[in-house]
């Protein structure tokens, strides 16, 4: 109990409403001396005491205690940044430690727990030998806050996570009994959603269903085709008409600055099948593509609307529990950014060339890595 706050709380409890440490004793049945100790933290009362002594104040056993098990969305927010900062100048296993006391001692803060998974996903690709006990610890999570959340959003996003897991982990059928196995067919229940809130002559709500709706219906098209090309890799004609199809839409909506990831990860996976089909040429157009936007990429990353998707940024900020900040730190990402294409085996052969060093090497220079 010594990082708990029942000395201070206690004298100020007592304090505040005018108590003597005689009367506390008396109610409770101990003596002054032992509440004084209470006082000056030099002793902690019994156990069969605090329910008691809660009653006595009006309080739960936890604020008696100053025992906070939950986190506020924004101290979250606060703590997901800080941890991510970490990862850029620590060693993994130095803040991986620090995690693994924090989802002890909040070990009932479900969105705390689906967010301690979150970025232990997306760092995980750097934990070396720890890397199959990060992925145990970010199943684990997932599976507590699935099993115990009383909050379907936090299950559902619980599942969507392990899945990924669990795919990565080439455990396929584990990823459709918690997903399902087929597609449920469209309802629309956004646009249902959108005229109630007409009919109740909440014209905003109407609207920015609809249109947070649209935003991630495109998102999701470009993310669908991602995988969908590589599926369709050793069919040319379909390959070609997906990719000028899916960067119709990118250019219709901006999405090299709207949701530059999409795109990104869109690019990279055209030059990849291109190459895939000895198509160096086409590679190359892709990955140009690709560097010109990384280059235009705006530090420190945030999740944000534009002009057309002008009501995403409120959405984004009561939705998300991250709120609009990436998740990751900002070196990691600027070198993730380049390492995809450099490292990648095949584009080795890409890298001969003096084109695709010198874009690389721009890109590099705009991005401060040099």
């Amino acid at each position: 109990m010594k990082d708990l706050q029942f000395a201070n709380t206690i004298a100020s409890l007592r304090k505040t409403n005018g108590l003597t440490q005689d009367e506390v004793a008396n109610f409770v049945g101990v003596s002054k001396a032992a509440v004084s100790k209470w006082e000056t933290g030099l002793s902690y009362p019994d156990i069969l005491l605090l329910p008691k002594l809660a009653t006595y104040f009006n309080l739960t056993i936890d604020e008696l205690l100053g025992y906070k098990p939950q986190m506020t969305k924004e101290n979250i927010q606060k703590l997901y940044v800080e941890l991510s900062q970490d990862f850029a100048t620590k060693s993994f296993d130095e803040v991986y430690s620090h995690i693994k006391n924090i989802i002890d001692e909040y070990y009932s803060c479900f969105p705390l727990l689906l967010q301690m998974a979150v970025l232990l996903l997306n760092y995980q690709p750097i934990a070396g030998e720890l890397k199959d006990e990060v992925m145990q610890k970010i199943i684990t999570l997932c599976q507590r806050v699935e099993e115990y959340a009383e909050n379907p959003r936090l299950s559902f996003q619980a599942r969507s996570i392990e899945a990924s897991c669990q795919l990565m982990i080439q455990n396929p059928e584990r990823v459709l009994d918690l997903l399902g196995n087929g597609v449920e067919p469209y309802i629309g229940n956004e646009i249902i959603v959108a005229n109630a809130y007409q009919q109740l002559q909440q014209a905003d709500k109407a609207k920015e269903t609809l249109q947070v709706s649209m935003y991630q219906y495109i998102l999701g098209i470009v993310s669908i085709a991602s995988n969908y090309l590589m599926m369709n890799s050793t069919q040319l004609g379909k390959f070609d008409e997906m990719v000028e199809r899916t960067e119709k839409v990118i250019e219709a909506f901006d999405l090299g600055h709207l949701h530059f990831n999409s795109t990104l990860i869109f690019y990279l996976t055209s030059a990849q099948g291109y190459m895939m089909q000895n198509r160096e040429e086409k590679a190359i157009v892709m990955i140009k593509k690709y560097v010109k936007v990384a280059q235009s990429i705006e530090f420190p990353i945030t999740l944000h609307g534009d002009e057309f998707f002008d009501l995403i940024d409120g959405w984004v900020d009561r939705e998300f529990d991250l709120g609009s900040n990436a998740p990751r730190d900002e070196q990691s990402i600027k070198h993730s950014l380049i390492s995809t294409i450099q490292d990648n085996p095949v584009f080795k052969p890409l890298l001969q060339k003096q084109e695709v060093r010198l874009m690389l090497t721009n890109l590099q220079h705009t991005l401060g890595c040099d």
